[in-house]
């Protein structure tokens, strides 16, 4: 019995407390048996019997112990080591006197009698204590006290024939050696109950705290399985934060949990962890940030944090706890939102300084330097030379104007004090209106303009921001034009959508240039006219800013030596 109990501890009783050193002192009982029993006659009696019992009566104290043990009290070692020492002295003494012996019998009874009653009350108490439902331990223990202390009182009170005295033939010995027999089984036989009943226990209180804490937890607690490919558990919060209910959140797979993104970027994450951890077996925990969908349609990000596991079937599940971080994720977007905004915003102000700095100053101190010239001879100037002096000084003034109408505009747009009102608008004769505007450009270098505009098309826009969209592209066509070019003014439509374009055969752009046009965070490089003409790329980005209010887009198809085609689109109606 202790070779298997020692086996079975290993094996089968793992979880199982003490199993282990029961079976050790089951193996104590039976060195007792063996000398009280096998080796009477092959050593002097007094020492088998003497030793034989004491061993056994030691065996009983270390079982109390342990069933202490097992009921987290305090064991007694001194107390029980400290009877079976007297108990000894006892056995030893009664052999050498002139007692009777079958006082031998009424020490035994006794001793062993008290110490199982003694076990049985730890055991009624703790049972009580723990609300154990096996009490086969106590009333074992409780009778089988109960059945040595009446063998103490027959031995002691009445008159007994020698025949009945330890390893004689009788009744009463024979029921002794089957009631001993039966005993040291059933003792092992209730106590392997009474653990695996502490342990089922356990189980059921740590089942119910963890119930209870996922019940409770604002946290979604989850258990995905790969073999079976479903959700296996889901904590009922996942209502509280979804609006699913358990049974509707784990019928769901993985991707219509998630979005798209959040689910393919998932898949790729797991697919190389996993096998790390098929390889490692190590419980390596990992952090997502996912979109989760809510059954009103919504998504809301969450935060999971998960970790790898084997199940009781030896299959790879993932342990996950989901968090809200919805209101967290939107503020850190709307704080990277605020914080490009106010990076667009420096970007703006060096921009401005830029344009007051040199764009403004310099055409403005040299056009006051110029007229200072002129007034210094102008009664020896020519009449013909001060009229094309002045021509110039025009031209240079209207530069310096449209430059400080797009920057006062675009500053107004960036404070929104633009008022944005929105109307059906004839674009064949708002072109008109813009070419009325930069007659003096057009004569200056004898450029062909043909306004092509279906004069049925309409756009519904904000009058003044498609005037100054048309302005700015009109008059960057002409600069860029050569002397004696061509400009061309084009439009689409279909149901929905007016496509406006401006196309010149000029000196056209670079594509380094090109791919920083309409974006004031970057450094502009704006290409002087093919007369000089002056330029900021201000205009453009006024343009693209204006088209955007009115719900279009713009793009730019250009190429160097050939010319640069800019056409963008407008809503037709509201």
């Amino acid at each position: 019995m202790s070779g298997g109990l020692w086996f079975a501890s290993g094996k089968y009783f793992k979880r199982l407390k003490f199993v282990k050193a029961w079976s050790l002192v089951s193996l104590l009982q039976a060195f007792g048996w063996i000398t009280m029993g096998a080796l009477r006659g092959q050593i002097p009696d007094w020492i088998s019997i003497s030793v034989g019992n004491s061993l056994i009566f030691i065996s009983l104290v270390f079982y109390h112990s342990i069933i202490l043990n097992l009921f987290g009290e305090k064991p007694q070692w001194k107390v029980g080591l400290i009877a079976a020492f007297i108990l000894c002295l006892l056995l030893i003494f009664h052999h050498f006197s002139s007692f009777p012996q079958q006082y031998r019998i009424s020490i035994i009874s006794f001793a062993t009698g008290i110490q199982l009653l003694v076990t049985s009350k730890i055991i009624f108490d703790a049972n009580k204590k723990a609300k154990l439902t096996s009490n086969f331990n106590f009333y074992f223990y409780l009778l089988s006290g109960l059945f040595l202390l009446g063998r103490f009182i027959i031995y002691t009170f009445t008159e007994v024939s020698v025949s009945q005295i330890a390893f004689g033939k009788g009744p009463i010995q024979d029921i002794t050696y089957l009631f001993l027999y039966v005993t040291s089984v059933l003792m092992t036989f209730g106590f392997l109950l009474m653990c695996i009943d502490i342990f089922i226990k356990g189980q059921i209180e740590n089942e119910e705290k963890y119930r209870l804490l996922a019940e409770n937890s604002t946290d979604v607690i989850w258990v995905w399985n790969f073999r079976l490919s479903k959700f296996t558990y889901i904590s009922p919060s996942v209502t509280s934060i979804t609006g699913y209910t358990v049974k509707e959140a784990i019928s769901k797979h993985l991707s219509s949990t998630y979005s798209e993104k959040s689910y393919s970027e998932l898949m790729n994450l797991l697919a190389s962890r996993l096998e790390e951890f098929k390889i490692n077996k190590l419980k390596i925990p990992y952090t997502y940030e996912l979109e989760q969908f809510c059954k009103d349609g919504t998504t809301i990000w969450i935060e999971a944090n998960t970790v790898f596991q084997f199940n009781y079937n030896d299959e790879i599940e993932i342990l996950g706890v989901s968090r809200d971080i919805d209101s967290r994720k939107k503020s850190d977007l709307e704080k990277n939102r605020y914080f490009q905004e106010l990076q667009l915003l420096n970007y703006t102000k060096d921009k401005f300084f830029s344009i007051i700095a040199h764009d403004l100053k310099g055409p403005i101190g040299g056009m006051n330097t110029f007229i200072g010239m002129i007034l210094e001879d102008l009664e020896n100037r020519p009449i013909k030379r001060t009229k094309n002096d002045l021509n110039i000084l025009y031209q240079s003034s209207g530069e310096v104007y449209a430059l400080l109408e797009n920057l006062l505009t675009w500053a107004r747009s960036q404070t929104e004090e633009i008022s944005f009102m929105p109307e059906t608008i004839s674009v064949y004769g708002m072109v008109e209106t813009v070419i009325s505007y930069v007659t003096f450009m057009i004569q200056n270098k004898e450029i062909q303009i043909q306004n092509s505009v279906d004069r049925e098309v309409t756009a519904f826009a904000d009058e003044k921001m498609l005037e100054t969209i048309l302005r700015n592209l009109i008059s960057n066509a002409i600069k860029y034009s050569h002397i004696g070019g061509k400009v061309i003014i084009k439009s689409e439509s279909n149901v929905n959508l007016v496509t406006i374009s401006v196309e010149d055969f000029g000196t056209g752009i670079s594509e380094e240039i090109r791919n920083n046009l309409f974006r004031i965070d970057s450094k502009q490089k704006s290409m002087p006219g093919t007369l000089g003409e002056r330029g900021t790329a201000l205009g453009l980005i006024l343009c693209k800013e204006f088209i955007e209010k009115n719900g279009g887009n713009i793009n730019v198809k250009s190429e160097v030596g050939v010319g640069s085609k800019f056409y963008f689109t407008l809503p037709k109606q509201n």
